[in-house]
């Protein structure tokens, strides 16, 4: 009788210390537990392009055009691009359009998101009414890692490019993301998620925000706060550390056909970089 005893207090102690470990396993982790995001990075045009604008920005004089077609109007940055306007390798286009910068996060002191291996970037772009999309298509801008100059243009090496397009499809501005990664070799960049959304020239700003895992290369957007596009679609770029913001907006493209058929601007402002949603 008393084994019986024993053992049913031995059998109660148990369950109590199993029951214990379980309240512990789902209480909540002490603050200095959890993983907290960095502080995001912000940038505007208010001094656009000061010294102190480029300070802030990270600014790297290398592959930059179009300063003269980027206007700063409040904290916002408005952009001409000419009718027939394409990239500046058009040799017979009859204007200019849009501007291109990179930056450089680590001159900024931001190390830690240039080492995340996911980092998201956020801007807001406004389309005004009588915006024309062209025939063809245009760039907007994203993230980059490795140097600059190699993960655009038909230009390749240990970089990385991930910007946005706007391609005609149906007579629609369909978007994209346009990758540069490694694995393509030459050529130009490959097409992500055509169609995944839409561009919108109704006068009214828009937030489109990217993140890219650099671990799966998976790369993520959402346009006004809604998921539009989960895809693995970059390759060989574990190695390679977030760069900066590649800023680069144009018609093109390399030739005429891209271009839009009257004089147009569009307008950017917001820009937000954090290893963490951020909108």
């Amino acid at each position: 009788m008393r084994k019986r005893s024993a053992l049913r207090r031995t059998r109660l102690i148990g369950l109590a210390g199993l029951s214990l470990a379980a309240l512990v396993a789902l209480a909540p982790l002490p603050a200095s537990a959890v993983p907290t995001a960095a502080e995001p990075w912000t940038g505007g045009f208010a001094d656009f392009p000061s010294g102190s604008w480029q300070q802030n920005w990270g600014y790297i004089a290398d592959g930059n055009f179009g300063f003269d077609r980027m206007s700063p109007q409040g904290d916002e940055v408005d952009v001409f691009y000419g009718q027939g306007s394409s990239a500046p390798s058009c040799g017979d286009c009859p204007s200019e359009g849009g501007g291109q910068f990179f930056t450089d996060l680590r001159s900024i002191g931001r190390g830690d998101l240039a080492d995340s291996p996911v980092l998201h970037l956020s801007y807001q772009v406004r389309f005004p009414t009588d915006w024309d999309f062209g025939a063809r298509g245009g760039k907007l801008p994203g993230l980059y890692g490795g140097p600059p100059g190699e993960s655009g243009g038909g230009q390749h090496g240990q970089a990385w490019s991930t910007r946005y397009m706007w391609r005609i499809r149906d007579g629609q501005p369909q978007a994209e993301v346009y990758v540069y990664d490694p694995s393509l070799g030459d050529g130009y960049g490959k097409d992500v998620g055509l169609g995944a959304w839409s561009w919108r020239n109704d006068g009214q700003w828009h937030t489109v925000e990217q993140s890219v895992d650099r671990n799966s290369g998976t790369i993520t957007v959402w346009y006004d706060g809604q998921e539009v596009l989960r895809e693995q679609a970059i390759e060989q770029i574990a190695g390679i550390p977030f760069s900066g913001i590649f800023f680069s907006t144009f018609f093109g493209g390399h030739d005429t056909s891209w271009g839009p058929s009257r004089d147009v601007h569009a307008q950017f402002r917001d820009f937000r970089v954090g290893d963490a949603k951020l909108t």
